[in-house]
């Protein structure tokens, strides 16, 4: 039983901080992942991204209301906001999807013009109750903003030509085509990808990040376009190309590195309130010790010479004829040290008081109180008395022989 109270609460204790200690670790390592997690993802933008441009034909249809004159080329805007991100290069490429018509091969070179703006507060809104697609034809698309030379962030031209092929050529490539034409596994299509920016970088805020992209096919001839697709590939260096290109082992080095950092904070929290909570009540306790400790060796040293006390119980003892009763009443002290007894001197026996020896027999004899028998108060005196009674003996008989 000494042992289990003795060892249980440093045990429990033990337990105790090793389980919090532990939990605490693993809380630590959960925390360490989810914040590499929410810095990867806020730190490294999107790898590649793509928009779909619907190109606007102002010579095929005109609006009797439009506010602005006739553009003579296929053109149409995007919107890119918020995927761009500051200091950070972009490959950006221009995919046409054409058909391989007699007038897009006789059109021979043309031009690409793309122009990135940066947001404008001068927004255009579509007008109350007016469709998308009327505010389309009249080039007021919603969220669209009115371009002007102020807020051009970026500018390219490249020139782009359908790839030529002989007849010969091209009698053999659809010769060996028809089965897939004939399951329409294939169209007479060709799809031109057309570099126009190369590691183009915008500095950092909003107001200096291109929020609409506006292609323009500048030809000579009326171009056919199945389709238009802008697309934008991001070109990592430095740190965010090390976390992109070996994912693996920077998340174990960043997570290690915030693990890390959290234990060691988190061993400085532990050692100053294990300091504080542990610091201010060890003296009182010590004090307190202390008192008890010396109130306990008093009270074993005053006990040391303490007599043991049988009985308190009153008696009465009998005595001679002529003496009062022997009474024994309890006390009103009930421990009282006892003194060590020091042994009485024997007076003296002088002559004049031999011959009162019958009387002296009978005080020296008293009752003890534990009977009826009586008893000398000391053996050395009865000896001293049966010395005298034999000396006394021997002198009457030389008086009677003297005689």
């Amino acid at each position: 039983m000494y042992y289990l109270t003795s060892r249980g609460k440093p045990s429990l204790r033990a337990y105790l901080t090793t389980f919090l200690v532990f939990s605490t670790i693993f809380v630590l390592l959960g925390c360490a992942i989810t914040a590499y997690i929410l810095f990867y993802w806020s730190y490294i933008p999107r790898i590649g991204f793509e928009r779909t441009i619907h190109l606007q034909f102002d010579n095929v249809y005109k609006h009797a209301t439009a506010k602005r004159a006739e553009h003579p080329y296929p053109y149409g805007s995007v919107n890119l906001a918020p995927d761009l991100v500051g200091l950070q290069g972009y490959d950006v490429v221009v995919d046409l999807v054409m058909p391989r018509t007699p007038e897009n091969q006789d059109a021979g070179n043309f031009m690409l013009e793309v122009t990135m703006y940066a947001q404008d507060e001068r927004a255009i809104n579509t007008p109350v109750g007016m469709s998308p697609l009327d505010a389309a034809r009249l080039g007021l698309s919603p969220a669209s903003t009115t371009p002007d030379a102020s807020s051009i962030l970026a500018i390219s031209r490249r020139h782009a030509i359908l790839p030529y092929r002989s007849w010969m050529v091209e009698l053999l490539h659809t010769f060996s085509s028809l089965p897939w034409y004939f399951f329409t596994l294939r169209d007479e299509t060709h799809k031109l990808s057309i570099p126009v920016f190369d590691k183009v970088a915008f500095a950092k805020g909003r107001q200096n990040l291109p929020a609409t992209l506006q292609l323009e096919i500048q030809c000579t001839h009326t171009l056919h376009v199945y389709n238009a697709v802008v697309r934008f590939r991001a070109r990592f260096t430095g740190l965010r190309w090390i976390m992109y290109n070996h994912r693996i082992i920077s998340a174990f080095v960043f997570i290690t590195s915030f693990w890390i950092t959290e234990l060691i904070f988190f061993g400085l929290a532990w050692a100053l309130l294990s300091f504080y909570f542990s610091s201010s009540p060890k003296p009182i306790k010590e004090e307190l010790r202390a008192g008890r400790d010396s109130a306990g060796a008093i009270k074993q040293e005053a006990d040391e010479d303490m007599e043991p006390v049988l009985s308190d119980t009153e008696r009465q003892f009998p005595t001679l004829k002529g003496q009062e009763p022997l009474r024994y009443s309890r006390s009103s002290t009930s421990r009282i040290k006892q003194e060590s007894d020091v042994e009485p001197a024997i007076p003296l026996v002088t002559p004049a008081a031999e011959a009162d020896d019958e009387d002296e027999e009978d005080v020296d004899f008293f009752d003890s109180g534990i009977g009826t028998s009586l008893e000398s108060s000391n053996p050395s005196r009865r000896d001293s008395i049966r010395r005298r009674r034999g000396r006394l003996s021997g002198r009457a008989d030389e008086d009677q022989k003297a005689y």
